[in-house]
C-alpha cells in the first residue's frame, strides 16, 4: 500500500485553509459520498473532508456506479453549507468540475475539458466523475448541506479499465507514478474549490465552465426516457442550462439529464 496521510496533503496548503478543513483518510469505503452525508446530518461542520484509497460503492449521477480500485484513483468527498435555493445547487457542481479541471491541468500541464454537467475530459478520455448532492430545510427550503463528491483516475488499474468502460474512461496518466501525485492533486482541488468558495455567490467560475466545454458546437444525443434524440448543442446559459436545438428547429434549455456527444 502506498504512504497517504493528511499530513501529506496539509503541508501543501496555506495554514488559513488547513485551519479550515478537517480532513480523514481511509483505506477503504463503500461511498465517500454516503459516509460524509452520514456526517453532514450528525451536524458535521463545513470543511470535513473524507478520502478513500479505494471505493466498494462508489456511486456517480442518475443511480450509476463509480469504478473506484485500490490505489490508483482519488477519491474525495467535501462538506459545505452554502444555504442556496434547490435551483442554485447546480452551481456547486459547475464550481467544483471548473476547480478540479484547474487541478488536474496544474498536475499534468494539459487542459482539461469538461462534459456537461460535471464529466471532467482528457485527450478524449472521461478521468474524473463530479457528484454534489444535498439536503433541504424543510422550513426554508435552503440547503442544510452540500456534499461535493469528486472521483480522479491518476493512472489506469493495472489489469485495465473493466469492458463496460474501457471504450471511454481515461487516467491522468499512462503508468504508476510517485506517491505524492495524490496529495499533491487533493490539495489543489481543495484550494481551488475554497477560493471560489469564498465568492460563490459572483459566479465567478461560470464563463470558465463555459468556456471548458467539450459539448457545445457539437452534434448530440439528448438522452430520456422516451428515447434518444439528435440535436445540435448551442451553448450553455448563465443558469448552466445546455441550450439545444432539435432538428425539428425547436431549441430547449436542459437542466438535468444525459447527453452523448455523437462521433459522426
Amino acid at each position: 500500500m502506498s504512504r497517504f496521510c493528511t499530513d501529506d496533503i496539509y503541508s501543501l496548503m496555506p495554514d488559513e485553509l488547513c485551519r479550515k478543513l478537517s480532513i480523514s483518510i481511509a483505506r477503504e469505503l463503500g461511498s465517500t459520498n454516503t459516509e460524509l452525508k452520514k456526517l453532514a446530518r450528525a451536524g458535521a461542520e463545513e470543511g470535513r473532508v473524507l478520502i478513500a484509497l479505494k471505493q466498494s460503492g462508489g456511486r456517480g449521477r442518475l443511480g450509476r456506479s463509480f469504478y473506484s480500485p485500490n490505489g490508483t484513483g482519488l477519491y474525495i468527498s467535501v462538506l459545505v453549507r452554502p444555504g442556496l435555493k434547490a435551483e442554485e445547487t447546480v452551481f456547486v457542481t459547475a464550481m467544483s468540475a471548473v476547480c478540479m479541471a484547474r487541478a488536474i491541468d496544474r498536475l499534468c500541464g494539459k487542459h482539461a475539458l469538461i462534459k456537461w454537467v460535471n464529466d471532467i475530459f482528457l485527450d478524449a478520455k472521461k478521468v474524473c466523475g463530479i457528484l454534489c448532492e444535498s439536503a433541504f430545510e424543510q422550513s426554508s427550503m435552503l440547503s442544510e448541506y452540500v456534499v461535493i463528491g469528486a472521483g480522479v483516475n491518476i493512472y489506469p488499474p493495472e489489469n485495465g479499465f473493466p469492458e463496460d468502460i474501457s471504450s471511454v474512461a481515461g487516467a491522468l496518466f499512462d503508468n504508476a507514478l510517485p506517491d505524492e501525485l495524490r496529495p499533491r492533486l487533493a490539495a489543489e482541488f481543495l484550494k481551488e474549490l475554497f477560493a471560489a468558495y469564498g465568492s460563490l455567490e459572483h459566479r465567478s467560475f461560470l464563463d470558465e465552465y463555459k468556456s471548458r466545454s467539450m459539448v457545445c458546437g457539437r452534434r448530440i444525443n439528448v438522452i430520456a426516457p422516451e428515447g434518444a434524440r439528435e440535436a445540435d448543442a448551442l451553448y450553455i446559459d448563465d443558469s448552466c442550462r445546455l441550450v439545444v436545438r432539435y432538428d425539428d428547429g425547436i431549441i430547449a434549455p436542459l437542466s438535468t439529464g444525459e447527453i452523448s456527444i455523437r462521433l459522426k
